[in-house]
């Protein structure tokens, strides 16, 4: 079977946009053209690859089949690129990556100084994002890895490593909690919380912690942002639920302190370093991930084949 790579992006871009019409004007084509190309390209394969009637794009299980096709072409071409210009020692590049706002910290500064100093010629994208969006962002291969907090499972995202991250009650440590080893779901819910929006896998697994205690969570501060919310937690307005890397260094001058919660859910979250199944890197993504590995994730218990 002979497949034209031309057709098959159209058919890529017009599921990718929604729409012929849209993928058109990405592609500064004629809406009659994107059509022509995926009907001759149905030709070709012998068999529908879209949903015919519909002004969205929604594909069959063979179109599926074809952009996954297309998109594992791409990924060896990335990675012959990348090689040739290993061998060359140009070593130049992008690389794009996706991460919870609670990795910002030294650990990551540092890691992205190394890897820029022994890459000067790669360009970097970091993307701050929740684990949702993140999710996203792999399956449309808009990011080549991200590290997030406990995905939603999902047939096309693998996790390369994981480590165990325990969420922790982050408050003052003039807070009259703050020297408790432990407390239980009930006194948290009690007290005036400071947590992530619901789209986060973290507020995800508090909410149902509650839940699963017979109560209902109803933060005083809701925010995306985690400095946001350690903003809060310094001041005495509110306690909030992170990881305690999430808040290392007011941990480590004394300023906040991080008290165990009695809840099973919220001792067994794990961080995950994530990929689109079969997806390949290159030799200096593999170096980037693996660093990360060892100094974000250094508690990392298993890796998953990607």
């Amino acid at each position: 079977m002979h497949l034209n790579d031309r057709r098959i992006r159209f058919l890529y871009e017009s599921w990718r946009c929604g729409s012929m019409r849209a993928a058109a004007d990405l592609l500064e084509v004629a809406p009659s053209s994107i059509s022509r190309q995926i009907s001759q390209l149905e030709s070709e394969t012998g068999t529908p690859l879209i949903e015919h009637g519909r002004r969205e794009i929604r594909l069959t299980d063979a179109g599926h089949a074809v952009i996954d096709y297309f998109r594992a072409r791409q990924a060896s071409v990335e990675l012959l690129e990348s090689q040739l210009l290993e061998l060359s020692t140009a070593r130049a590049g992008h690389v794009e990556i996706a991460i919870g706002e609670g990795f910002l910290g030294p650990a990551l500064y540092d890691t992205l100084d190394d890897f820029m100093d022994a890459y000067s010629r790669i360009n970097l994208t970091v993307r701050v994002t929740d684990t949702t969006n993140m999710i996203r962002l792999l399956l449309e291969d808009e990011v080549h890895f991200g590290v997030g907090f406990h995905p939603v499972s999902h047939p096309q995202i693998v996790s390369r490593y994981r480590a165990t991250v325990p969420l922790m009650a982050i408050m003052t440590t003039g807070h009259r909690l703050a020297q408790r080893r432990s407390i239980t779901t009930d006194e948290l819910c009690a007290e005036p919380l400071a947590l992530m929006g619901t789209n986060f896998r973290i507020r995800q697994m508090i909410d149902e912690a509650a839940t699963n205690s017979g109560l209902m969570i109803s933060p005083v501060v809701t925010s995306n942002s985690i400095a946001l919310l350690a903003r809060m937690a310094l001041a005495d307005r509110a306690i909030t639920v992170l990881p305690a890397f999430s808040v290392s260094a007011e941990l480590a001058s004394g300023q906040l302190a991080a008290v165990s919660i009695e809840a099973p859910q919220l001792q067994a979250v794990y961080v995950h370093l994530l990929t689109r199944r079969n997806r390949r890197f290159p030799p200096h993504l593999s170096e980037l991930v693996d660093q990360i590995r060892k100094r974000l994730l250094p508690s990392a218990l298993s890796s998953s084949s990607p």
